[in-house]
């Protein structure tokens, strides 16, 4: 199976889930997997210009940005604005998604999703969808009509989906993709020893490189000032100004500091601490339930992050903050333990360990599904319609012929069922035999190509058929039990024995078969039949 994940910059979460279901499909199954950042392959200038304009309104307009994500949200020319989009910009990434092929697509952006939706509907893409939200609130952007399944973080979102219209059959609460190593728990007092920090000293983690250089600074010097036995670890990632401010404090700071910059290695802090301050960005909160560690959220988005902070306060995961009760709520479950402990077990409850191995299930099943249906051949032009068939000649040992008929056609003819792409004429008859009566099949040589042009429905149709009829072997005593006339799968679709010598007063199409049928051509014979 071939997975192509679909993601792009706006914002570090969507990289970051999209990059822990690689590093799973890669490291353990045998199936193939790209990951595409589908903003970059449409145009670096769309790029910049749409992940740079979200990065400044996240930090710069947040209450701008929180007032057009509840509007987008609603039933409004702008939330309509997006889809449309999307289509113009669907066909610049045709080509990059076909060139490679994939078995199954995964988005883990919403406007990625809508593009493969419209390529999908449009019939430039037939491979299943799936949408992973990488957030704990539900919102529009993430629905298009042409998803196959939808990947949440929690159960809450389920019935939310379901009111926006989306089948219950299609939401898996899987949760947000993360790396495996989150979930490996680490021996704390080893890792905070390792660090040089003590072992049995509560440890508060700042996740600090996007919570503001002022912010974080009047917060950690809040924290300081706490009469309570605490260490701290501080994470300031790229933010280099961050860091080397804090490199000028930690040494007078009363309370015993890690500082890091950049690091890849999140889980080994994270395993080490009691609590986390953080911003509640859907990949870090994820992250952090997977660690069982505590979230103390601040500065949330108006937005997605303001979702993930509620949940997180809902389900007694994690608190929100702010400037003002910063240290009193801090302190306050660092001296209050058993509070602290009960949050921990509701992390623990909240077992996401085998969201990518159950992403990977649902993908295979997807791809099998799809795979599975293959469309007849039945090209429809402004001339007619071009159908290719298979059919059974099968006598039983009472020289009598079986026939099949249905709710809409007028008379009988020979069983079969319609060749679909890439499948032999002989696949297809036994394929269509063993669906309509459960009847296993030995094809044998073929005995005509008839090649027949009739009309058909309402609307008079012009149809150009060809079908190869073939001498079939069978085990009938399946069928003979069944009686002279039985049932078949399809509803109104009916089979009958018919004797050679009764034939002729039987309504049977092609009419040639009446008289052929007694005595059956030793080579194929390509017969034309006018209607």
């Amino acid at each position: 199976m071939r997975v192509l994940i679909l993601t792009c910059a706006t914002g570090g979460g969507h990289l970051r889930a999209a990059a822990a279901l690689e590093s799973y499909i890669r490291d353990t199954t045998g199936h193939e997997v790209i990951q595409m950042d589908f903003l970059k392959s449409i145009g670096k200038l769309l790029d910049k210009t749409i992940c740079d304009g979200y990065l400044f309104m996240a930090k710069k307009t947040p209450a701008l940005f929180g007032r057009l994500y509840k509007s987008a949200n609603k039933d409004n020319t702008f939330a309509d604005f997006v889809p449309r989009t999307s289509e113009l910009l669907a066909y610049q990434l045709f080509p990059h998604i076909d060139a490679l092929q994939p078995d199954v697509i995964i988005s883990t952006h919403p406007f990625a999703t809508e593009m493969v939706s419209s390529l999908k509907e449009n019939k430039k893409i037939t491979c299943p969808l799936i949408c992973i939200m990488t957030d704990y609130g539900v919102h529009k952007a993430w629905i298009a009509p042409y998803v196959d399944a939808y990947v949440v973080a929690c159960d809450d979102m389920v019935d939310d989906l379901v009111r926006l219209g989306v089948p219950r059959k299609s939401v898996y609460p899987y949760g947000i993709p993360v790396h495996d190593v989150f979930f490996d728990k680490g021996d704390q007092p080893k890792l905070l020893r390792e660090m040089g920090l003590d072992a049995d000293v509560p440890t508060v983690l700042f996740m600090a490189g996007s919570m503001g250089v002022t912010n974080i600074v009047q917060l950690y010097s809040e924290l300081c000032a706490s009469p309570l036995d605490l260490q701290i670890i501080i994470i300031t990632g790229n933010n280099e100004k961050l860091y080397n401010l804090f490199a000028e404090q930690i040494p007078t700071s009363p309370k015993k500091t890690k500082l890091v910059q950049f690091t890849k290695e999140v889980e080994r802090y994270m395993h080490a601490a009691d609590l986390i301050v953080t911003k509640p960005g859907g990949l870090t909160v994820s992250e952090a339930l997977a660690c069982n560690l505590p979230l103390a959220v601040f500065d949330a988005i108006p937005g997605q992050e303001e979702d993930n902070a509620n949940f997180l306060q809902t389900h007694d995961m994690g608190v929100r903050i702010t400037k003002q009760n910063f240290a009193a709520v801090i302190s306050s479950l660092i001296e209050h333990k058993e509070r602290l402990r009960r949050m921990r077990e509701s992390c623990r409850a909240f077992d996401k360990s085998h969201a990518n191995e159950n992403i990977v299930a649902l993908a295979v099943r997807l791809s099998k599904l799809f795979a599975s249906y293959n469309p007849d051949i039945n090209l429809a032009t402004n001339k007619g319609r071009f159908k290719l068939r298979s059919a059974a000649v099968l006598f039983d040992g009472h020289g009598r012929v079986l026939l099949e008929t249905d709710a809409k056609t007028p008379h009988y003819y020979l069983p079969g069922g319609r060749v679909t792409i890439n499948e032999t004429a002989e696949d297809a008859l036994s394929r269509t035999l063993q669906e309509s009566i459960a009847l296993e099949v030995q094809v044998g040589r073929p005995l005509w190509m008839i090649q027949s042009f009739y009309t058909a429905g309402i609307q008079n149709e012009r149809i150009h058929e060809i079908c190869t009829c073939f001498a079939v072997d069978a085990d009938q005593s399946n069928l003979l039990s069944r009686g002279n006339r039985f049932p078949g799968a399809e509803p109104g679709s009916h089979f009958k024995w018919v004797s050679l010598d009764d034939l002729e007063g039987i309504d049977l199409a092609p009419s040639f078969l009446k008289t052929a049928l007694r005595n059956l051509p030793q080579t194929m014979q390509w017969i034309t039949v006018q209607n």
